[in-house]
């Protein structure tokens, strides 16, 4: 389980809760603890939320179900690979056997996993979950490091041609850390990982890992075609909590060797060669380490989803553009979880949710997204099979 990440208060890649080497020494990462308590009540200041459209079923998208040992994930960033196809982009992941069906029983929790959906019109959407070894006592990542002192976080993916690119955060633990530090792991940079034959089953896919940048920069938060480039969201790390969105791009066939030939968008609007500098031009002035920006052609319009900028966030909301680089609008509450509601049966103060994405291939004329929720408390991640998983609502567009 990853990180907390929030906008404005981005203390690690993305917002969910690790525990530390897998299966053994269970920790909490990057958890401000004092803002987390005082902000423990947080939620009651959101805007109304607003509710799934009740004609929309949940067919649209998977329903993320505990099978084949698959026992719960966060991230979740999902790229079409042909009709009704979609490969999907996992975080830390609990995995047992294929019988195992408790979280407390899973034999350990790899970095990140990938599941691969079919989603045919009018049918159920099936689901078929992939990570390495899985059969071994400890079972790995599917992007592998081949060490636990440095993993992988999916970012967003993208599809060109027939090649399939997955950003990757790299993650990596502090020199002299000791398994009871909050804040004993960094980031490393990004990679890009290259796959040569999406068509094929996850497990023949062949995989070549690439560097992208250093920790500075987080390239890749959201990737999308616009007009003749690949425009990659890229988060500018100022420090803890400090930071912006800014844009990188690279034309299509360059996306093999991005370093090559990246350009960044300048303050006064022009795109310039190289990685961003000071003059880099601020898209969205908070840091944000989980996100999605997808163009709705129904409406002409770019969205940008994310949780919103406190910490913790009980809302998702939504930015709009004419651009995929903005001006964008004043950000908008389109759903508040239910699960930070102090109203709702079962409520659990220890409980937040995150990791807000859109998944535009699923429904153009609604709003499809998926959000995670985790504990504070690692025993009820494990004891809880309600939460750690990606949960899918359909939303009407804002107006």
């Amino acid at each position: 389980m990853k990180s907390f990440a929030f906008e404005g208060t981005v203390r690690k890649p993305s917002a969910s809760l690790l525990l530390r080497h897998a299966a053994p020494a269970c920790r909490v990462k990057h958890i401000l603890v004092a803002a987390l308590l005082l902000l423990g009540t947080l939620w009651g200041q959101a805007s109304p939320s607003a509710k799934p459209n009740d004609s929309q079923t949940r067919q649209l998208l998977p329903e993320f179900n505990y099978t084949q040992g698959w026992l719960g994930a966060d991230d979740a960033y999902s790229i079409p690979l042909a009709p009704h196809k979609s490969v999907w982009l996992l975080g830390d992941t609990f995995v047992g056997s294929e019988s195992t069906e408790l979280r407390s029983q899973s034999k350990t929790m790899v970095r990140n996993s990938v599941g691969i959906s079919f989603c045919e019109p009018n049918a159920n959407c099936t689901m078929r979950y992939f990570w390495t070894r899985p059969s071994d006592p400890k079972p790995r990542s599917f992007f592998d490091t081949g060490t636990d002192d440095l993993w992988y976080w999916p970012l967003d993916g993208f599809l060109e041609g027939k090649t399939l690119y997955v950003a990757l955060l790299a993650v990596r633990n502090k020199p002299g850390a000791k398994p009871t530090d909050a804040f004993g792991f960094e980031i490393a940079g990004t990679k890009l990982a290259t796959i040569t034959n999406p068509e094929t089953s996850p497990d023949r896919w062949h995989i070549a890992i690439q560097d992208l940048t250093d920790s500075h920069l987080w390239a890749g938060v959201s990737i999308v075609r616009d007009s003749n480039y690949i425009v990659w969201y890229t988060q500018v790390s100022e420090g803890e909590g400090s930071g912006y969105m800014t844009a990188l791009r690279v034309p299509p066939n360059k996306m093999a060797a991005p370093s090559t030939a990246w350009e960044y968008l300048r303050k006064d609007g022009q795109w310039v060669p190289g990685l961003p500098h000071g003059d880099a031009k601020h898209l969205i002035d908070q840091p944000i380490s989980e996100m999605s920006v997808r163009f709705h052609p129904s409406i002409h319009k770019w969205i940008a989803l994310s949780a919103g900028p406190e910490f913790p966030s009980a809302r998702a909301v939504a930015r709009s553009a004419d651009s995929s680089l903005g001006p964008w609008s004043v950000l908008e509450t389109i759903y508040e979880f239910p699960e930070m509601r102090t109203s709702t049966s079962g409520y659990d103060k220890d409980t937040f949710c995150y990791a807000v994405k859109e998944h535009s291939e699923f429904a153009d004329s609604k709003i499809a997204l998926t959000y995670a929720c985790n504990s504070l408390v690692v025993s009820k991640v494990k004891a809880n099979m309600d939460i750690y998983r990606p949960r899918v609502v359909i939303l009407d567009l804002p107006k």
